[in-house]
């Protein structure tokens, strides 16, 4: 696994290509507050195990793909909504989301993180048992389409979750202290503009003892000028070519980040697990500096 700074390095090198291609290309910069990165290559291989629930009695178990699946056709839908309403023909609207969506994950950076950050969270909380869906409320600071519906249907409170009976809970109370009640996606935009470090951050919660745990990205995993980038391409759409590779470069870093990296190199507070190997080769050598203390002694005794 690559270490942070390594990344660092190889981002700027596939920045400078990608911004080459970029200026020969259509660029992303006409269309601001795209859910999606146009362009963007797939995500590496990864292994992350499920978030793994129970409602109603029956067990479910939520994998990111189905979380980035649902992300995937709210922002279909949506986007073809507003296509419908700018009079384009079914042929136009069909190209359009084939050009946006077609071989696009739906798993974003928020997304991905939001995935992420409940994946540990519950496990922080709930140990080894399995939570009730009702019984799991999350505070969410995110106030992205992507953190905000991984969180609405591990919740089971969005639009056409499946398998849900009894709803969790599911707040957005921003870094201000605000309360975001409309968690529609063009009520999400209108708090989108200016996101910091404090945004990446949610806070899962056992509603019948109370305990919880609270998630923050650490900044190490977004590289320089990732923000102010993201407002330009995504927001104001006035990104130059370059910028917009550039961006999208970033974009996959952060991404893949949440997808591979170990909890210890994404959240604060995430102490790195002692090595197996380290523990054992420990306990070997304490076991024979106790022995070799006994034995000295016997001989003194003789």
């Amino acid at each position: 696994m690559k270490s942070i700074k390594n990344r660092r390095g190889m981002v700027g090198i596939a920045a400078l290509t990608l911004a080459l291609v970029a200026s020969l290309v259509v660029p992303l910069v006409a269309t601001p507050a795209q859910a999606h990165m146009p362009g963007a290559s797939p995500p590496p291989e990864f292994d992350l195990e499920p978030i793994v629930i129970t409602d109603g009695g029956v067990e479910i178990e939520i994998a990111i793909e189905d979380v980035g699946n649902y992300h995937n056709e709210c922002m279909k839908e949506l986007k073809t909504k507003m296509l419908k309403k700018q009079g384009k023909t079914d042929e136009e609207i069909a190209r359009v989301i084939e050009q946006e969506f077609g071989g696009v994950s739906g798993n974003c950076p928020c997304n991905s993180f939001a995935f992420r950050s409940v994946l540990l969270g519950i496990s922080e909380v709930w140990g080894d048992e399995v939570p009730e869906r009702n019984d799991i409320k999350i505070i969410t600071r995110r106030p992205t389409p992507g953190a905000t519906q991984c969180l609405q249907y591990i919740t089971g409170t969005g639009p056409k979750v499946p398998n849900v009976t009894n709803k969790g809970e599911l707040r957005m109370i921003l870094a201000d202290g605000t309360e975001v009640t409309d968690l529609s996606v063009p009520s999400l935009k209108k708090h989108m503009k200016d996101m910091g470090i404090e945004t990446w951050n949610i806070i899962i919660i056992r509603k019948s003892t109370g305990e919880e745990f609270g998630v923050q990205a650490v900044e190490d995993i977004f590289p320089e000028g990732f923000d102010e980038l993201r407002r330009k391409v995504k927001m104001e759409g006035t990104a130059t070519p370059e910028e917009a590779g550039e961006f999208r470069v970033m974009w996959e870093e952060v991404r893949d980040g949440f997808l591979t990296l170990p909890d210890w190199e994404l959240f604060d507070g995430i102490e790195e697990p002692f090595p197996v190997g380290g523990a054992i080769f420990l306990g070997v050598l304490v076991i024979g500096l106790i022995t070799g203390v006994s034995l000295g002694r016997g001989k003194k005794r003789g």
